[in-house]
């Protein structure tokens, strides 16, 4: 049995929404004072070890992870894994339906909210559940269950007996069926019938975007073991074209022929991104005027993309020419507002189109970003000279 001097060692990987909290629920009420949970991505004075080293005097170990930098040791021997994953369609809604909430301390949520922002958030989702499937599922751990949102959703009993069996703790029946519903039965309320949520009544459903990246990973990560929900497919997507962009290692089509730039341009035109680097070629060729002009157009068509805004304002500032008024907008301070040194820049454009308010406002949000930089200081003090004159 373990105790404080040999406890049990759990160590999940997940991906995000996959039931993670609702299984630490059970495991919290379980195991009461002797679990200690370790989720440091909320603890300032984490050891960040795995095992954990500040563990205490505790019967049971239970560490949290994403593994997002897939750095997370496989390789412990005396630990038992419980590694959780979900299909990625309701997966991505779920975490789409948190990611994009608006509150306060949050980052600008106005790019992420387009379609686009949308694309490029699904291919860094592709690229991670693809990189997990290779590390966590391809080749199965010995010392580890593999927890399928769904069936935990199902059978949280059955999985709670399992566990606990396998990590060698003591079953006490009683207390598990307790434990189960007070954390609400299977998921969906306490009904004894698991309802899967239907993914079209997602605020953020899109079919197409959602069927290309069901796709990519039900071909490329044959190990989940998903079925299909959705028709589409990634090959010919506008979305394929950005998980070339994202994932160097992502094999090209065709056998490997041609540039992976080039490729992706072909699927995504117009995408933001692959606007982006076209004018970064164009300006590495020295064609300095044609990626002036492109750099407007990128900004006019996208207003909320703050990488457009950083061309921009580069282009502007190495050709000696004001930031066209057309892009000098609200929506040019809701883009830069995550970038204190944007925001300097866009204090400046402002200024110089004779927008002393704007650009008041635009040095402020700087000032609060990087309250220590005297340059910052500066261009407020100059902005409000000029606001008062």
């Amino acid at each position: 049995m373990p105790n404080a001097q040999n406890p049990n060692i759990l160590i999940g990987a997940s991906i995000p929404r996959s039931g993670h909290h609702f299984l630490a629920d059970m495991m919290t009420g379980y195991f009461g004072p002797d679990l200690y949970y370790c989720e440091y991505y909320t603890l300032a004075n984490c050891c960040k070890q795995v095992p954990c080293t500040r563990r205490g005097n505790f019967g049971t170990i239970y560490q949290k992870s994403h593994d997002r930098d897939f750095k997370l040791p496989a390789d412990v021997a005396d630990a038992l894994y419980l590694i959780q994953y979900r299909h990625p369609v309701p997966e991505a809604l779920s975490d789409r339906e948190l990611d994009i909430k608006d509150t306060l301390g949050r980052p600008s949520l106005g790019y992420r909210r387009t379609r686009a922002g949308f694309m490029q958030w699904l291919a860094a989702k592709a690229v991670y559940y693809r990189r997990f499937h290779d590390k966590w599922m391809a080749k199965r751990l010995p010392n580890a269950l593999y927890l399928d949102y769904a069936q935990l959703s199902k059978r949280p009993g059955e999985i709670m007996r399992e566990i606990l069996t396998r990590s060698g703790a003591a079953v006490d029946e009683a207390r598990l069926k307790q434990v189960v519903e007070r954390s609400g039965g299977s998921r969906g309320g306490g009904s004894e019938t698991y309802k899967p949520r239907v993914v079209s009544d997602s605020p953020y459903f899109d079919a197409e975007l959602l069927g290309a990246l069901e796709d990519f990973v039900l071909k490329r990560c044959p190990a989940y073991g998903f079925s299909r929900e959705l028709g589409g497919s990634y090959e010919d997507s506008a979305l394929y074209g950005l998980i070339l962009l994202k994932d160097q290692n992502e094999p090209l089509p065709g056998g490997g022929e041609g540039k992976r730039f080039k490729i992706a341009a072909k699927l995504a035109p117009d995408h933001p991104e692959v606007r982006r680097r076209n004018i970064v070629r164009m300006l590495r060729e020295n064609h300095v005027t044609q990626a002036l002009k492109r750099a407007e157009a990128l900004v006019a068509d996208e207003p909320l993309y703050a990488p457009g805004y950083e061309l921009l304002f580069r282009v502007s500032a190495d050709t000696g020419t004001p930031v066209p008024e057309a892009a000098l907008t609200g929506n040019a301070l809701v883009a830069c507002s995550e970038s204190a040194e944007l925001l300097t820049s866009l204090s400046e454009a402002f200024l110089a189109a004779g927008y002393s308010v704007n650009a008041v406002a635009a040095a402020s949000l700087a000032a609060q970003l990087d309250p220590d930089s005297e340059d910052i200081r500066d261009r407020l003090e100059a902005a409000l000279s000029s606001a008062k004159k």
